[in-house]
């Protein structure tokens, strides 16, 4: 990747800093940041993006063989985009561990990873190759953290790179939301470095991978266009599911296990591939100061105590 020098010397401070200011229950800072500091230090941190550009045909390969060798049957049944002089920022739907090893089947082009999983990556196999490859490490919860991975990213694609981006930031678990609500991170860096976006959808059934790639999205240039542009790239990567969805062949209801069932035997699907809990994921879902979630509108009712004033609220009929 780019010299990273001065943003590891940020990275110290930042990490001296937030772990006196403050304590996530989720994981220890101050182990976190030096763990990163520690990485930072390694030829494997320090390799140019030249370099790395010419390792991924090779570990590109390896993967496609292990997921064969893994059974995992990927398709593709559409893809849009055009030809570009432009650096591209891979904005792809997020539903699982397995969702890199998924599209880098049709993914040619070298990509730098942004993630905030070093702490999961960090010491592993599949880390060491991702690390390998490229990645832009962020810890969510930690604003300037957030800043000087956005630094890095406009270099990286400023410097001739391409980005792999999940912008919902977490594996989308909904029962019913195509992509989830995305913050606007992607379409700044995008702007900032004259990148264009490429949205692609994924969708897994069992082994069984779909992928769908649409066309270039060019976004504003305009600074005031962040919110607008990225509703717009919502809508176009929710468009992607539904396409995936329709390609799918119908299931009669009647065929169909309880939906409590069904979720449930996904959910324990996803969290066995990967060390995170229901807890985590939840807490990292982005959420606009404009959307009020159905926990926060009904929360009251689990504090009302039943009395005659009030029990028209809880007439059954």
């Amino acid at each position: 990747m780019m010299n990273t020098n001065n943003a590891s010397k940020k990275t110290k401070t930042i990490g001296r800093r937030i772990h006196m200011q403050e304590s996530n229950p989720l994981y220890d800072s101050e182990k976190y940041y030096k763990q990163r500091e520690r990485f930072e230090k390694t030829l494997l941190s320090k390799l140019s993006l030249s370099k790395r550009q010419k390792i991924y045909p090779i570990l590109r390969t390896i993967i496609k063989v292990r997921n064969k060798l893994n059974g995992y049957k990927i398709k593709c049944i559409g893809d849009k985009r055009t030809q570009t002089d432009k650096p591209k920022i891979f904005s792809i739907t997020h539903i699982g561990k397995l969702d890199i090893e998924t599209v880098i089947t049709y993914i040619k082009d070298h990509f730098v990873l942004l993630t905030g999983d070093f702490e999961n990556l960090y010491g592993t196999v599949d880390g060491t190759f991702l690390m390998l490859n490229g990645c832009v490490f962020v810890r969510k919860d930690d604003a300037v953290d957030r800043h000087l991975s956005k630094e890095k990213m406009i270099s990286v694609l400023k410097s001739g790179g391409n980005l792999m981006w999940f912008p919902e930031g977490v594996w989308n678990l909904s029962p019913n939301l195509p992509v989830l609500q995305m913050p606007y991170g992607i379409i700044d860096v995008a702007q900032q470095a004259d990148a264009v976006i490429i949205p692609i959808g994924i969708e897994e059934y069992g082994k069984d991978f779909i992928v769908n790639i649409g066309e270039n999205f060019y976004v504003s240039k305009n600074k005031d266009d962040l919110i607008s542009e990225i509703h717009r790239l919502r809508d176009c990567m929710a468009t992607l599911k539904y396409e995936i969805w329709e390609s799918v062949p119908p299931v009669l209801r009647s065929q169909l296990p309880k939906f409590s069932v069904m979720e449930e035997s996904f959910l324990t699907k996803q969290f066995s591939q990967w060390t995170l809990s229901k807890e985590r994921i939840f807490s990292w879902i982005f959420k606009p100061k404009d959307i009020i979630t159905f926990d926060e509108v009904y929360n009251h009712l689990g504090l009302i105590k039943p009395n005659l004033s009030n029990a028209f609220l809880f007439n059954k009929r």
